[in-house]
């Protein structure tokens, strides 16, 4: 399809190839001229970029690691004194997030 405009002149045409050949082709010519301007319809959306919703799979995913965080930290804090088992709750979340990060973006085209 060459043309992604339905300009006037081929309105104009169909009203009068109608009044030419009789009401017995109006029919036909309405079906045409809604398929025209289907298709111009058609190519314009499929030319206009896709806008992308929220991943509510991440954002659940980033509140429950806050959510899981704090308790967890204080848990840490008020049972050791360690500093590892703090860094190894928070190197549990991050991979979590990370593996998520991963199977995202990996193997995908991103969400066309």
């Amino acid at each position: 399809m060459e043309s992604q405009k339905l300009e006037r002149d081929e309105v104009a045409a169909a009203m009068s190839a109608r009044r030419e050949l009789g009401p017995q082709y109006e029919l036909e010519l309405a079906e045409s001229l809604v398929d025209r301007v289907n298709a111009v319809i058609d190519a314009r959306l499929a030319a206009r970029p896709r806008r992308q919703g929220p991943d509510w799979a991440q954002m659940a995913l980033g509140l429950g690691s806050l959510a899981l965080s704090v308790p967890l930290t204080f848990a840490v804090v008020l049972n050791t004194s360690s500093t590892f088992a703090l860094l190894l709750v928070f190197a549990l979340i991050a991979a979590v997030n990370f593996a998520y990060a991963i199977t995202r973006t990996g193997g995908r085209d991103n969400r066309k």
